[in-house]
């Protein structure tokens, strides 16, 4: 299993991204799923999507439970 840096990005504007956001008493990981890769995030490095394929998630962007930055996925 490899971990995989996310990219910190500035905030999207409203209605020009599909962000997902942990909710406040959460879990702190958004995604679980069975593959291979997981994305941290690219500030603090917290787990954010945990075992899940590569490509499976393009074009989102995420907002980290522990420091509040907005992540997504290098070359998405």
């Amino acid at each position: 299993m490899a971990n995989i840096q996310m990219e910190i990005i500035p905030e999207p504007k409203q209605g020009t991204a599909a962000v997902l956001i942990p909710g406040e008493n959460g879990p702190q990981v958004i995604l679980k799923g069975k593959g291979k890769n997981t994305y941290i995030c690219g500030c603090c490095r917290m787990p954010i999507c945990e075992n899940v394929q590569h490509g499976q998630l393009a074009n989102l962007v995420f907002k980290c439970f522990g420091c509040g930055s907005f992540n997504r996925i290098r070359g998405t």
